[in-house]
């Protein structure tokens, strides 16, 4: 039985020169990798145009328990981005961040207020005409809270350190690559609690950004199983350098 869903493009791997394998998050089930027909080749049509990292879709798929993976029909884009296809700084970001979900929205289940968050976020970088140099850590701090690895801001004191091991603040230890500075600790606590509203109000350097999104991708290492080295951070920081 096919149902109609919405889902956020995460990946895609090509498995033969017809077809190419679409991991997405949905709205129903999480994650889910679907079977596509088109090449992902720049002639190849429709297909290579819908899945783009970050693009949603709606369609409809038979959501059989016992299959890995799937197939979907009537695929079609739910909102037609402005901005992320085309500009190379909002590109590098969403290239960042579906790397980062695809290897942590792992699990096939539903969670609608994280759609919902992420469906929002990404809507709100696209249109963005500016104050978006600190959007992607601000999202991978709220996403975190979902994930139940988030900081613990209520635990921060001036001049204090940061323990990326035991995701928590602390007054003791000398800074190292497990113990942030105190710096970064005020930095990373303020993003914690900023808006996307507010999150341009805090003055940062590239090389904080640079610095920052290093630690975040430290702590997600430490703290999801099995998360590897994110690849699209050295495109992100030349980008934005």
């Amino acid at each position: 039985m096919y149902i109609d869903d919405k889902g956020l493009v995460l990946r895609t791997v090509k498995y033969d020169d017809k077809s190419f394998i679409a991991h997405l998050f949905t709205a129903s089930r999480g994650h889910v990798a679907f079977m596509v027909n088109g090449s992902r080749g720049k002639r190849s049509g429709t297909s290579a145009r819908l899945f783009q990292p970050l693009s949603f879709l709606s369609f409809q798929w038979d959501a059989k328990p016992t299959v890995t993976l799937h197939r979907m029909k009537e695929a079609r884009l739910l909102f037609t981005q402005q901005d992320i296809p085309y500009h190379p700084i909002k590109r590098s970001i969403a290239m960042l961040l579906a790397e980062f979900m695809v290897h942590t929205l792992t699990g096939e289940a539903e969670n609608t207020h994280l759609y919902i968050y992420v469906e929002h976020s990404v809507q709100w970088l696209d249109v963005a005409p500016d104050g978006y140099a600190n959007f992607h850590l601000v999202f991978l701090l709220k996403l975190a809270r979902f994930l139940g690895i988030a900081p613990n801001t209520e635990d921060y004191v001036e001049g204090c350190s940061f323990d990326l091991t035991r995701g928590r603040f602390t007054m003791t230890g000398i800074p190292s690559d497990e113990l942030l500075c105190s710096t970064d600790a005020t930095l990373l606590c303020r993003l914690s609690d900023a808006s996307y509203a507010t999150m341009d109000t805090i003055t940062m350097s590239r090389h904080d950004r640079a610095r920052l999104i290093n630690h975040l991708a430290r702590y997600y290492a430490l703290h999801i199983p099995a998360f590897p080295a994110i690849k699209s951070l050295e495109v992100l920081q030349e980008v934005m350098g």
